[in-house]
């Protein structure tokens, strides 16, 4: 892989017989960090780019950028070297940028740091576009979610990700027909050891909820799994759990915030995420104790498979998750509002009056969002610290 960049330079190079190889040999330091190789590129490479970057490689260029900058819409990324009075004429173009209302950010520092930096660029500007033909599938969110619902324009005016009604019905009489496609995470459950019927029962809503997936042309789902309690007297956590761990994102309860707020963290990331509810708050120590009954199952170190909490009914899993470093995260489909902080898992618990898995964090931070101003119940973790890179994901919009 590799990313084609706009050379801005003066007319006259700033007389250097060497400004060529120098921006080679600087290329080339800046590669190592970013993972990619850099070229100078032409116009017609440079447009079709989903990440768009000016290289201002000297002083002297403000004019040339000038005449060019509406190839774009922008955001316009000026990536600069310490050399040539480069970084002067950057912030001379991103004065002008500003000005006339368009967003700019120039991108300077170590070679290392300022690769780093490229790699996450690119990495949102992917994420962005593939969100952009998105369907997420909902059934309605459950009755006392009074602050989860998504609006659904707002979500397609900022995103481009498309939120689908899906019929309560069309599900009941998937889970009818009590089949499922067959996959490692279903003869792993099958090995188990639990409860052959119920497992068979719980496989059937994950056979229900996979049809209609692949009926709707879903990247994600969620579901209001209660009303699957009278019906069907079976939940709809370890159908949910298999889907994550098949790369379709599934939250519970039809929570639409949570759904969208997973299917970003999971796309960023790479990473599956565990939905969960905060459970207890310590903030003097500045840890909190997370949990909730849907996992994906590629996540946890191991598991055992058990009831569901507030039920007693179906199956679910009891996990541990790997120690060390974690992000939490939440946001609204409006891409404006949004939380993230990382943390350290440093203990899984097993209290018998909580949902099944539990974790316990500590931050660095002050947990006062929890409290103060939080994006309704439901919050993302994902294992490993990303919050430099959803900070770079929503400055962008």
């Amino acid at each position: 892989m590799s990313l084609g960049v706009y050379l801005i330079k003066a007319p006259n190079s700033n007389n250097d017989p060497d400004f060529d190889e120098n921006c080679q040999a600087f290329f080339k330091d800046v590669s190592q960090g970013f993972g990619e190789d850099l070229f100078v590129a032409d116009e017609q490479t440079f447009v079709k780019q989903s990440t768009q970057v000016f290289f201002v490689a000297s002083g002297g260029s403000e004019q040339q950028f000038k005449k060019i900058y509406n190839l774009i819409e922008g955001p316009y990324y000026l990536l600069t070297r310490q050399s040539h009075n480069s970084l002067a004429a950057a912030m001379e173009i991103l004065t002008f940028l500003r000005e006339k209302g368009l967003k700019g950010e120039i991108i300077h520092g170590e070679s290392e740091s300022v690769g780093k930096k490229l790699a996450r660029i690119v990495r949102v500007r992917k994420v962005q576009e593939r969100l952009k033909k998105y369907r997420l599938g909902t059934t309605g969110e459950s009755d006392w979610l009074i602050a989860s619902k998504v609006d659904p324009v707002t979500l397609k005016a900022a995103s481009g990700m498309e939120m689908v009604d899906l019929p309560f019905d069309e599900l009941l009489s998937e889970i009818k027909k009590n089949t499922y496609p067959e996959n490692q995470y279903t003869e792993e459950i099958k090995r188990s050891g639990y409860n052959g019927e119920e497992i068979e029962r719980a496989l059937g809503v994950y056979g229900a909820l996979r049809r209609l997936v692949d009926q709707y042309s879903l990247n994600g789902v969620t579901v209001r799994c209660f009303d699957l309690l009278q019906p069907v007297c079976i939940t709809g956590c370890l159908a949910l759990g298999i889907l994550n761990a098949e790369g379709i994102h599934a939250a519970c309860e039809g929570d639409g915030r949570s759904l969208v707020s997973m299917t970003v963290l999971g796309e960023l990331t790479g990473q599956p995420v565990f939905m969960a509810n905060p459970s207890k708050l310590f903030p003097e120590k500045q840890e909190i104790i997370l949990a909730h009954c849907i996992l994906p199952l590629n996540m946890p170190k191991s598991y055992q498979l058990t009831t569901h909490f507030e039920s007693g009914l179906g199956i679910l899993v009891s996990a541990e998750l790997p120690l060390g470093s974690c992000t939490m995260f939440k946001c609204k489909e409006d891409f404006k509002e949004y939380f993230a902080q990382s943390g350290e898992i440093m203990e899984n618990l097993h209290e018998g009056c909580l949902c099944r898995t539990q974790i316990r964090i500590k931050t660095q931070e002050s947990l006062s969002y929890f409290l103060t101003r939080p994006i309704s119940n439901h919050q993302m973790i994902c294992l490993g610290d990303h919050k430099v890179l959803i900070d770079e994901f929503f400055a962008s919009y």
